[in-house]
């Protein structure tokens, strides 16, 4: 198994995932004793904090947009692309979580699209994707975090699934398999590629996704700061210094009902977009002010009408077109523009990645 084991026991705490690529295991203290009745009960009240939690951020999340609705790694809003094999979406869900790392979801989506409509009317595939060269690659997914080392990434996953690959063609089916076998997909994107990708029609040539499975709760940089923020999760007594991802994952899976699990990141995901930012929060116009529920909401927080209307201003700003533009030859002429390449809020170490003007080449 991939997740670690529960975090609520005042005892040792373990955690233990195997490393991409590796066979071995990293691990903390590994010894686990059953919960006392103490956290038990400790265990009821958090469970009860989530659903005021969670009813309250549903309703936050109603009345503001969030680009993860439009723009997440499993939309597939182009009817073209709906058309594709079962094979190139789900290529295309993989190729979308691994750019989405450190990348807003808006440049994440324009990327993708840049590969479609490089390719329309074929679809993507990893014959495809290895025909170009990395030059090429790397420019039209230029604007994610990291694109040179993704572009790397791409090709190499290509190459694994390509007819005659390692894989034979075939993405694999469990979280273990999908961290140790692809580069740059870890926990959280394997969770969400098992929880978005579509299900193969030919059940002999391929191993089937469970639809009743929930495989887990995918946890990022928003889910984290929010989680900790509610007092969802607690980091434990012993073991690393900080919360992690993977720590939260494991307190916030016993936690959220397992129904709830695919749901809860894309809510939380846009409540942390666009009213409850690392650096800029709505409290002034948010229903969880006031409640208790929240560490970090700020009494009388000032300009919060002005954040709000500056969110829907970005947010209808930023929106990308998601018709597959075709080019008479292979030249596009751009204008100077500025891109924010990198900028999500949180990283660790708090640092921030900053936007960067990027001529046209």
């Amino acid at each position: 198994m991939i997740a670690p084991i529960t975090m609520f026991s005042d005892s040792k705490i373990a955690v233990s995932f195997p490393r991409p690529h590796s066979t071995t295991t990293a691990s903390a203290t590994l010894t686990y004793v059953p919960p006392s009745s103490e956290s038990t009960q400790e265990l009821t009240k958090i469970r009860e904090r989530w659903l005021k939690v969670r009813d309250l951020v549903m309703e936050m999340r109603e009345k503001v947009p969030a680009p993860v609705d439009t723009m997440g790694c499993h939309v597939l809003p182009d009817e073209i692309v709906r058309t594709n094999s079962i094979a190139s979406q789900n290529l295309q869900i993989l190729i979308s979580l691994l750019l989405s790392s450190q990348t807003k979801d808006q440049h994440t989506f324009a990327a993708v699209q840049s590969l479609r409509a490089h390719f329309h009317p074929d679809e993507i595939t990893p014959e495809r994707i290895l025909s170009l060269s990395d030059q090429t690659l790397d420019s039209m997914i230029h604007g994610v975090g990291f694109h040179a080392k993704k572009t790397v990434y791409m090709k190499q996953i290509a190459g694994m699934l390509v007819n005659g690959g390692e894989l034979g063609g075939r993405i694999p089916t469990t979280l273990e398999a999908l961290v140790k076998t692809f580069p740059g997909i870890g926990p959280k994107m394997g969770i969400l590629y098992l929880q978005n990708a579509k299900q193969y029609p030919n059940a002999s040539e391929y191993q089937d996704l469970d639809p009743n499975e929930e495989f887990g709760l995918a946890v990022d940089t928003h889910v984290l700061r929010l989680a900790q923020q509610f007092r969802l999760v607690v980091r434990p007594a012993r073991g690393p210094a900080t919360m992690t991802p993977e720590i939260a994952r494991a307190q916030l899976e016993e936690i959220v009902p397992k129904e709830q699990w695919k749901e809860t990141n894309p809510l939380l995901v846009g409540f942390g977009q666009t009213i409850c930012g690392a650096r800029s929060k709505m409290c002034g116009e948010c229903v969880i002010a006031g409640t208790g529920l929240c560490k970090a909401e700020v009494s009388g927080k000032a300009k919060s009408s002005a954040k709000k209307r500056k969110a829907e201003k970005v947010i209808a700003s930023e929106t990308v077109r998601t018709d597959i533009v075709v080019y008479a030859d292979d030249s596009r002429e751009e204008t100077d523009k500025q891109e924010n390449i990198v900028d999500i809020e949180e990283l660790v170490g708090g640092r921030r990645l900053r936007s960067r003007k990027t001529a046209a080449r």
